[in-house]
């Protein structure tokens, strides 16, 4: 076995070691999930009962810092319930992604913003939005921030937004980008989500104006990004989150995926025409469930294997080579886009009745073609990249930006 599989994998049992089981976690909460999932939907966010839920069960801090009640998992750990739980609802599944992902990043500030956002409700849902829509600008003790982010997935449920922002008339040695916290009083929720798919994580516009941020809120993208933060005190936190933040996507699409194939198959099975011939027997329609079979086992096979490389570099604690990033990255993009095959080839074959609310094979069809727009896992864009890295050797990456992968 490869030494550093070996010690990711040791890391692994360890971290199953500390005392959380994330694995009973997850199964202790699906039937309330499963039950929520319609009420999400029509709600267009995430049900109070499900976001409680993520919460009693802990699952919510498997990356917070452990010094404020968290357990410093893995991004592993965090991407396998992602994706048992979009099995079930793709809207808690979704928003647990993206609430923990964030966990993630917060980790690498400041130990007095940890404190404010963590210290007596380790288990809150932080929302918000990382691409830079905001503006910051210094001012005396601080800065002063205003803008306009979309998608903020979860924001009903979240008492502290994390946001990116440029950086008003930067000189020559400034980073251009930020990632800044605010909290709750400063942010105004603009209900703008009417979307196709994953209707109930209330993925709405979060909206500042001037803004004032203490300096401990406020840290640069790009060495946090690649988990250089002199703040990160744990290997969760110096892993790349260009890195973990697609991986971690990855898990919950994967999730909706096999999910639309069990019903597809379980309906298929049982499935007549007007004029009494058997869908099942049909050649054509065993040929969607075999191919489409083949991509999600696929898909599950390739995220197994980022989970194992996250643990193993947890154990090494080193920062993450371009090589890993990218591959990471585009490995993440691959599965996504294997998931996004897999359904839509079923669902061409769904025939009306896949049209209705309800349906779960439609239901797993508009949130993975929602989900799939995600900048991080855009397939041409990441394809590109990886392209790129593989015939030059160079991102292209700007130093004082945010990095590509």
């Amino acid at each position: 076995m490869n030494s550093a599989v070996a010690a990711g994998k040791l890391h692994s049992n360890n971290a199953a070691a500390s005392g959380f089981d994330y694995k009973s976690a997850v199964r202790s909460i699906l039937p309330r999930l499963a039950a929520t999932t319609d009420e999400s939907d029509k709600l267009r966010r995430l049900a109070d009962d499900a976001a409680n839920a993520l919460r009693e069960s802990g699952l919510a801090r498997m990356i917070t810092p452990r010094q404020f009640g968290g357990y410093e998992l893995s991004p592993s750990h965090h991407i396998r319930a992602c994706a048992d739980i979009a099995n079930v609802c793709s809207a808690a599944s979704w928003v647990l992604m993206v609430c923990v992902a964030h966990d993630y990043i917060i980790g690498r500030f400041p130990e007095e913003c940890q404190r404010e956002v963590y210290e007596g409700d380790a288990d809150n849902l932080v929302a918000g939005s990382l691409a830079p829509q905001g503006v910051i600008e210094r001012v005396e003790g601080g800065w002063r921030l205003t803008g306009r982010w979309q998608f903020g997935s979860g924001c009903d449920h979240s008492p502290w937004f994390i946001v990116g922002s440029k950086m008003a008339n930067p000189g020559p040695d400034d980073y251009i980008i930020h990632h800044v916290m605010v909290p709750r009083a400063d942010v105004v929720l603009d209900d703008t989500w009417h979307t196709l798919g994953m209707r109930g994580t209330g993925s709405k516009d979060l909206v500042v104006t001037n803004a004032f941020i203490p300096a401990h809120r406020v840290v640069p993208t790009t060495p946090t990004f690649l988990g250089l933060s002199p703040h990160a005190k744990a290997p969760t936190y110096r892993l790349s989150v260009y890195s973990g933040l697609p991986a971690m996507l990855s898990g919950s699409v994967l999730g909706m995926a096999e999910a639309g194939l069990k019903a597809f198959v379980e309906a298929t099975s049982r499935r007549t025409t007007p004029y009494g011939v058997v869908k099942a027997q049909n050649p054509i329609m065993q040929k969607r469930v075999a191919e489409s079979t083949a991509e999600v086992a696929a898909a599950r096979r390739l995220l197994e294997d980022m989970c194992d490389r996250f643990d193993a570099l947890m154990a090494i604690d080193q920062p993450m080579s371009a090589q890993d990033r990218i591959q990471m990255r585009w490995d993440a993009c691959y599965v996504v886009e294997l998931s996004r095959r897999a359904i839509e080839r079923l669902f061409a074959a769904a025939g009306a009745h896949g049209l209705y609310e309800g349906n779960k094979v439609y239901r797993a069809f508009r949130d993975i073609n929602t989900a799939c727009h995600h900048a991080v896992v855009d397939f041409d864009a990441v394809s590109n990249l990886m392209g790129q890295f593989r015939l030059t050797g160079d991102l292209g990456e700007n130093p004082r930006a945010a990095p590509f992968a």
